[in-house]
This record gives structure tokens, C-alpha cells and sequence, in this order.
């Protein structure tokens, strides 16, 4: 009987786990920068915040309600200018986090929601992750 209780234990524990560690969305590329977008369910977001300590930056997008909150958002277009002013990104991003390799140097991120345009300068270095937090008040 004792051996049965220790199986069973051991099964839940597995499942438990593996219901627990959502995958990251696919990663996409353009030009030198890898993206991933996404974060929709907690599982998502709860894996691509854990992730974003190996990316160089952790892009987080949300709409300011009627009350003060915060509230994620979907359908933003994120584009990243290099200090060149090319532009080395441009998306729609499927949910509200997005994470992003790019080389070394200084960027311009243009986020657009609903009509209304952010602009915020990021220097992204070596071996070092940011978070950059977007907020659009309606």
C-alpha cells in the first residue's frame, strides 16, 4: 500500500509540473533582433517573464482603465529604431509582453495603440535585461 501512495505521489507530482511550465510562444527573427510576443494566460506570461532575464529587453503594454488600473492589451505595433534611425523591428504584437534581442546600442521603441503613439529611448547592453512598461491612458 505504501508503494502504491508513493507511485500516485510521484504521477500527481508530474503532471502538476508539466501543467505548471507553459512554453514560450515561437521566437521570430528580422534582420539581427529575435522577438517573441505573447503572454496571453497567466502560464504564458508567468514563462516569458521568467525567460526575460535571458533577453535584453522585456516590453510590457497596458491600458490605463477607469478606475487607475492597468490592464493588458493586445494588437500594439512595435516598432525599433536603431540610432541610425533605421528601423530593425516592426510588429503587431499578439499579446502584451514582448521580448527582444537586439546587438548592443541605442534604440528608439515606437508603440502604437489604438491611434496613440509612445516613443521611448532604451540603451540595451551586453549581458544586461530591462524592462521597458507602456501605459496608454484612453
Amino acid at each position: 500500500m505504501r508503494h502504491f501512495i508513493i507511485q500516485c505521489l510521484i504521477v500527481c507530482t508530474g503532471f502538476l509540473s508539466g501543467a505548471s511550465l507553459a512554453q514560450l510562444p515561437p521566437s521570430k527573427t528580422q534582420g539581427d533582433t529575435t522577438f517573441i510576443t505573447g503572454g496571453i494566460g497567466s502560464d504564458e506570461s508567468s514563462a516569458m517573464v521568467a525567460a526575460a532575464k535571458k533577453w535584453s529587453l522585456l516590453i510590457e503594454m497596458s491600458e490605463i482603465d477607469g478606475s487607475g488600473r492597468g490592464v493588458w492589451i493586445a494588437g500594439v505595433t512595435i516598432r525599433v529604431l536603431n540610432a541610425k534611425q533605421q528601423s530593425i523591428l516592426e510588429t503587431v504584437c499578439d499579446g502584451p509582453l514582448m521580448l527582444l534581442n537586439a546587438p548592443p546600442g541605442q534604440y528608439m521603441v515606437e508603440a502604437s495603440y489604438q491611434g496613440k503613439l509612445l516613443k521611448r529611448s532604451v540603451v540595451l547592453k551586453e549581458g544586461d535585461s530591462q524592462k521597458l512598461s507602456l501605459f496608454w491612458r484612453p
